[in-house]
């Protein structure tokens, strides 16, 4: 595979072509070049099958290279080089059609040899996909729309011919002979018509057996896949290989996800943050166990006196955050936990007190409970707390309280002692007084104001 490499750093560019092992995993280096720019002379000049380019670079940067690559050269398979500390920008760039990243201090510690391997299959496997698709062509893709608004009608939609619809399981429908035969003028299409406010287009990759395609078994896969792949800030088709026996994830893969996450180090340690999202990218756990998982950490941590707003905000069960939207707040919230003067075992034993009062609001928790649970002794624990939450651990525990109180009153019709007591508060009185101070409102007036 004839690759180009483009970095601003001539050292950089000089070590990956001179210590990787590229030809025993297939790249033939062809060219180099110092900025975007530089890069797409040489693409007009010679034919390319593999980019690795920097995302940081004067000029012309790598998100502006990737969009014209994407626009002329649509066949080129694009890998964006990274520092640990720009992370953030990766996450961004794979969404936006990258097939795989390589860390520069992987070329000094000699780990590229596992990398290489991770692109070179993934690249395989595209082209197998690009191969059938053009097979394929003949006919319209399979076609499923999943619904963003409730009571959708796909039979209001100006379809350009008249499709077949077929209703499926939960709001979704099966859409046959609808008149768009590739990805891209389906989304100018969807485009054009402001369809992406209502209906999320996925186009099935190979056909399954059409009895598959009825169960709910083939639609929790439809919505996994739109789960991990759709982009409400980037709208676009979400393509979807259909697996007719699946089987179910691997336990070994899950276990590692859970004990990297609740290890907490992954908020200091970018490598690790890079490991835990890959094992999640390429298992893809249920999308329940994930939006609960990340969620509860966004919803405990942004209790800290001056967290990033809106982590911890509740939307309908239409518009709930999808994996990109996670991962974007989880990397905006580490970033802010990262700003700790403090040793990292003990900020990462003050966020786990925090999470452990989250998750037993309504038991009879105290500073000497807390402190013993997540190692740390009752009078360190007391000298940290604030200067890494923000407030005393008291501060802390009513905060979280009167947040849990107020999705009670919002979400159900309990009654006000039943709030007080799931909230961790004994009394529905001192509840009352308490909740006033915080809202300016007592319990009942604050269930009336924002149920209106």
């Amino acid at each position: 595979m004839k690759t180009l490499i483009v970095d601003d750093e001539h050292f950089v560019r000089k070590g990956l072509i001179l210590t990787v092992p590229w030809k025993e995993y297939g790249f033939d280096i062809v060219g180099e070049a110092e900025n975007g720019q530089k890069a797409l002379e040489q693409l007009s000049a010679q034919p390319i099958d593999v980019l690795i380019t920097d995302l940081t670079m004067p000029k012309m940067s790598g998100f502006e290279l990737m969009k014209e690559v994407q626009q002329q050269y649509p066949h080129i398979w694009i890998v964006v080089l990274t520092c640990h500390q720009d992370f953030g920008y990766v996450v961004d760039a794979m969404h936006a059609g990258a097939i795989d990243y390589l860390v520069k201090t992987q070329i000094e510690e000699g780990k590229m040899e596992e990398a290489l391997a991770r692109i070179e299959k993934r690249i395989s496997d595209g082209t197998r996909h690009r191969q059938l698709a053009v097979v394929q062509k003949a006919s319209c893709p399979e076609l499923i729309l999943v619904p963003t608004r409730a009571n959708g009608r796909p039979d209001a939609i100006p379809w350009p011919v008249s499709p077949t619809i077929i209703p499926i399981e939960q709001g979704c429908f099966r859409i046959a002979d609808y008149g768009f035969y590739d990805v891209k003028p389906l989304h100018k299409f969807w485009e054009d018509e402001q369809l992406y406010e209502s209906w999320i287009p996925v186009v099935c990759e190979s056909a399954p057996e059409k009895d598959f395609m009825t169960t709910k078994e083939w639609v929790a896969q439809v919505k996994e896949s739109v789960f991990y792949r759709f982009r409400r800030d980037l709208p676009s088709p979400v393509r979807f290989q259909p697996v007719v026996n699946r089987s179910l994830k691997g336990t070994e893969q899950l276990e590692k996800i859970d004990r990297l996450f609740h290890s907490l180090h992954w908020i200091f340690d970018t490598g690790l943050f890079q490991t835990w999202i890959q094992l999640v990218e390429e298992t893809e756990p249920n999308s329940t166990y994930v939006s609960d998982k990340v969620g509860k950490f966004l919803k405990a941590l942004s209790a800290i006196n001056g967290a990033p707003g809106g982590l911890d905000e509740n939307k309908s069960v239409m518009e709930q955050r999808n994996w990109h939207e996670l991962l974007q707040s989880l990397i905006e919230l580490r970033l802010y936990l990262q700003q700790r003067n403090f040793p990292e075992e003990t900020a990462i034993g003050i966020y786990k007190a925090i999470l452990l009062i989250h998750d037993e609001l309504s038991e009879n928790l105290n500073q000497e409970n807390v402190a013993q649970r997540v190692a740390l002794s009752r009078s360190y624990f007391g000298q940290c707390f604030r200067p890494i939450a923000g407030m005393s651990f008291h501060e802390l525990l009513t905060e979280m309280r009167i947040r849990k109180a107020e999705e009670l009153l919002v979400a159900t019709n309990d009654y006000i002692y039943s709030v007080a007591e799931q909230s961790g508060f004994q009394d529905e009185k001192y509840f009352s007084k308490v909740f006033k101070q915080h809202r300016y409102l007592l319990p009942k007036e604050y269930r009336e104001k924002y149920r209106k």
